[in-house]
């Protein structure tokens, strides 16, 4: 049984949401996929309209995914955690909702050009989203182990995490 957690991080449209379910195909166990997108789409956006009350809807969404990690983080099952760690407290809630359990810090990286032509195929996407958090998104982070997607599709990539996962169990 896998019980590990596996941490992904970087920005939008990095290739996190198609690392993960990568991941769980091929890890041979059952892997929760906790996504922050997931908990922040919970709201009908387009109903949102006052900036002040989308801010505070993300805000509460945000929130509820760190909860909600800890929960998951007292099963146990694995999980892949896609997240965005837009602001170095989530980074310190996220970690502090896994304390306890083994954790694989992953950078999700991929270049800018390939960040906004996926942004741009992407409806859900706002133009320059990528690139703003780019400039900041893998600050002050140091991962245990980094993919680029631009370099190899999901599947590869999530056979180069597992292959260092497994090296880590081996060594002395």
């Amino acid at each position: 049984m896998f019980a590990d957690i596996i941490l992904l991080n970087g920005t939008s449209s990095a290739g996190k949401t198609s690392l993960a379910p990568a991941l769980q195909r091929q890890i041979g166990a059952p892997l929760l996929h906790a996504s922050l997108d997931r908990f922040t789409d919970m709201f009908l956006w387009e109903s949102v309209t006052d900036s002040a009350q989308h801010r505070a809807c993300h805000t509460v969404g945000v929130d509820h995914f760190h909860r909600a990690l800890a929960m998951f983080a007292a099963g146990s099952f694995g999980i892949v955690v896609d997240h965005v760690f837009c602001m170095p407290e989530w980074y310190k809630t996220t970690r502090a909702a896994l304390a306890g359990r083994r954790v694989h810090f992953i950078g999700v990286r991929c270049p800018l050009a390939v960040i906004e032509a996926r942004e741009r195929a992407r409806p859900d996407r706002h133009p320059g989203m990528a690139a703003h958090l780019l400039t900041h998104i893998h600050n002050n982070l140091i991962y245990d182990f980094e993919v680029d997607t631009s370099r190899a599709l999901s599947e590869a990539c999530a056979d180069q995490v597992l292959t260092f996962i497994r090296s880590r169990d081996t060594r002395p």
